[in-house]
């Protein structure tokens, strides 16, 4: 059964009775004009009590035409009253009241968003890339073809659009423009592939991660945008090997990656101009020991990595930091790395 949505089923009754009432309104006006010959204003009096059924006194002694044209009036005024009044009862008794005005609430908090990630596809990757961001605080709009899957997660209070990502109007109502990033997570290949094409079309500076079930398909995501693609089962290979041949540290990688109940935390911190730290070595920063984090390694404006990291390495604008701590000190940092 096609996806029908409901305000738009409402609203469709409504536009439908104020036409048939606008249409009776210039018949009826027309109508006594020519056959009672009275001006304009007076059939257009004629008219509304004639549709109104308020009974007023009629502005002249009407003609035997005059009264079928009457009663053809009444009949039409009494069966759009009762229309309208039947789509209100199905309106409010239904519920879609409640439906227009929880999308109207979700589309304006969508319209409030900035900053935040957009998730195209609500599979099982997708699934988890949600969980993720939520448990890292952040904001974000889900995008599926799945009318079912749509209505399950507004019912839950997500902000969710039925749609394809890889549609420029579905984006843009995704606040594609003002977004930070968008992991395109369908389990089509295809799909993934016009997805972003078209998101970076639409925000050139978006950061883009896309799923990808083979090489072959990883190369063509980069080159429609994707600034980085992720293989499932490569990952899943990757983490497995670690666990084998390097139990400690995996176990190390997967606490520190799992947000969620543990202390430490890896993070990216862009060091602003406005800065106090920079034109400061590490050393002189004191971030060791003023906050207790680390910075296991750095990231040149130019794009070049610094991986062996010590005292004496020079912060300066545009350099990204990678740093390790508690939640706690590593906002602390970021205040003052990026001051407001």
């Amino acid at each position: 059964m096609p996806y029908t949505d409901p305000q738009h089923r409402s609203s469709k009754k409504f536009q439908t009775a104020f036409s048939i009432l606008i249409l009776l309104l210039f018949l009826g006006t027309i109508g006594y004009k020519f056959i009672e010959k009275i001006s304009l204003l007076d059939s257009i009096y004629m008219t509304v009590i004639t549709l109104s059924t308020v009974g007023y006194k009629e502005v002249v002694p009407l003609s035997p035409e005059g009264k079928i044209f009457t009663i053809f009036l009444i009949i039409c005024g009494v069966s759009l009253a009762g229309y309208s009044a039947s789509s209100a009862l199905a309106y409010f008794s239904s519920g879609e009241w409640k439906e227009n005005a929880e999308r109207k609430r979700r589309t304006k908090m969508i319209q409030q968003l900035k900053n935040h990630y957009i998730v195209c596809g609500y599979g099982r990757t997708g699934r988890y890339v949600v969980e993720e961001l939520k448990s890292e605080g952040q904001s974000y709009v889900i995008i599926d073809t799945d009318p079912e899957k749509i209505a399950h997660l507004t019912a839950s209070g997500e902000l969710a659009i039925l749609g394809s990502g890889s549609e420029e109007e579905i984006l843009c109502e995704a606040k594609i423009k003002e977004a930070a990033g968008l992991a395109a997570t369908t389990s089509i290949d295809k799909e993934n592939i016009l997805i972003v094409l078209t998101a970076r079309f639409l925000n050139p500076s978006l950061q883009i991660v896309s799923r990808a079930s083979s090489k072959n398909i990883e190369d063509k995501l980069i080159k429609a945008g994707a600034n980085r693609v992720l293989l499932p089962q490569k990952v899943s290979a990757w983490r497995i090997v670690s666990m084998l041949v390097r139990p400690e540290v995996a176990d190390f990688f997967c606490e520190v990656a799992n947000v969620e109940g543990t202390e430490l935390v890896v993070e990216q911190i862009l060091v602003d101009k406005r800065s106090s730290l920079v034109g400061q070595t590490l050393a002189q920063s004191q971030i060791r020991n003023n906050l207790n984090v680390t910075i296991l390694a750095c990231k040149l404006p130019d794009g070049t990595w610094t991986h062996s990291v010590g005292g004496k390495t020079v912060l300066c604008p545009g350099m990204t930091l990678i740093a390790l701590g508690s939640r706690e000190n590593l906002h602390k940092l970021l205040k003052i790395a990026n001051p407001q």
